[in-house]
């Protein structure tokens, strides 16, 4: 029996954009392979550190604006190319402060690590001028999916090419300019729309709307990144370097098993957002989405559970022991996050902000509550099992 066109159509955006970021995830794993047995659990954990900062930096200067110019790019006068002065000056702004203000306060907390966290704070400003997202809104995910391959082959491939040892500062250069020549590679989009953009649609919102749309979705991504990052930030500091270095490690292998969660997410906000005004086939394109999803995050933690144990010596080394339990408990978040992304994207899509942020916040406050006990017990694989508990309010 064949495929209905739709469902054809829906399975090859997803085997695109999602095999792509499953070698975007190789690609990542395999600098990994490079970097953790080459600086140590300690400094890899300051390193982590520095990356939550930045990841927390990054989703506060975006706003939303990504979210909001990917779902209103199909419904808007002359395409989402006419949303790009907007965005970028609006993005821009948000970006200078929030980089000035994270300089400022480093300066003051931790000023030996200030050029290591200027270099990493500057990749906000290439992210914020990636324009991957217009390959997405024209429905063409073969090229998105090859942009999301720029950054992480740079990464590896600069890694490789550098000589060890590494410190924070060199590791932080590598890191920006990785993220420079990603944002470089996306610019050929700006050409590349339709020759004759459409006169139909609304007009491109103003800068205060986009806000408006986007800030609430800025607080849900927000939140997402306390999730990520939360407890890996307390780790360092109640626990020390060498701990967060191994349960960075972990969580480092179990966010690469969410490549397709991550594509769906997007996928679903630009499909929904695009049938935003015809809600019987929005629903049924997100029945099929969440059917998928799920199915694929059962398969990704079989595979996780039955070769991540035995295969994290042997490629860290002993140094990392601790990382092949805290890979087993953060399997049941991994399953969750499938539908979960595919929920939040269509959400977003639908202009379903409200419902997502409360979620949101619910997930948040379960998350903080299911922290406290596991960090005064000492306990990494307590905050790992955590996260299952606080996704699993939020879904």
């Amino acid at each position: 029996m064949s495929l209905a066109p739709a469902v054809r159509r829906g399975l090859v955006r997803l085997g695109l954009l999602g095999g792509a970021r499953a070698l975007a995830a190789f690609l990542g794993f395999l600098a990994m392979v490079q970097l953790a047995p080459a600086v140590g659990p300690a400094v890899l954990g300051a390193w982590s550190m520095l990356l939550a900062v930045q990841g927390w930096a990054l989703h506060l200067s975006e706003g939303g604006l990504r979210s909001v110019a990917t779902a209103e790019g199909a419904r808007t006068r002359g395409g989402p190319r006419g949303l790009l002065p907007v965005y970028l000056g609006t993005r821009l702004l948000l970006t200078s402060a929030v980089v000035l203000l994270l300089l400022l306060l480093g300066a003051w907390l931790v000023p030996e690590q200030q050029i290591a966290l200027a270099l990493v704070l500057s990749t906000l400003f290439a992210i914020a001028l990636q324009l991957d997202w217009l390959a997405l809104v024209d429905d063409r995910p073969a090229w998105a999916g090859a942009l999301l391959l720029v950054r992480p082959a740079a990464w590896c491939g600069l890694l490789a090419l550098a000589d060890p040892p590494f410190d924070l500062e060199r590791l932080a250069a590598l890191f920006a300019l990785a993220w420079a020549l990603a944002a470089l590679a996306s610019w050929p989009l700006w050409k590349a729309g339709p020759r004759r953009p459409t006169r139909a649609g609304a007009p491109p919102p103003s800068p205060w709307r986009m806000l408006a749309l986007g800030l609430p979705l800025a607080c849900v991504t927000l939140t997402n990144q306390g999730l990520l990052a939360a407890d890996l930030f307390l780790v360092g500091l109640l626990f020390g370097p060498e701990r967060a270095g191994a349960y960075y490690l972990a969580t480092s292998l179990v966010l690469a098993g969410l490549v397709l969660a991550n594509a769906a997410n997007q996928i679903a906000t630009a499909r929904i957002g695009a049938l935003r005004a015809d809600p019987a086939a929005a629903r049924a394109e997100l029945g099929r989405q969440l059917r998928s999803a799920t199915a694929l995050g059962l398969g990704v933690a079989l595979v996780a559970a039955l070769t991540g144990p035995p295969l994290v010596p042997l490629l860290f080394g002993p140094a990392y022991a601790e990382t092949g339990p805290l890979l087993l408990a953060l399997l049941p978040w991994l399953v969750l996050q499938h539908p979960s992304a595919v929920l939040q994207g269509a959400l977003a899509g639908a202009r379903g902000q409200r419902p997502l942020l409360r979620a949101n916040l619910a997930m948040t406050a379960i998350f903080a509550l299911a922290l406290l006990p596991a960090l005064a017990a000492g306990s990494t694989i307590g905050c790992a099992l955590a996260r299952a508990v606080a996704e699993a309010v939020r879904l």
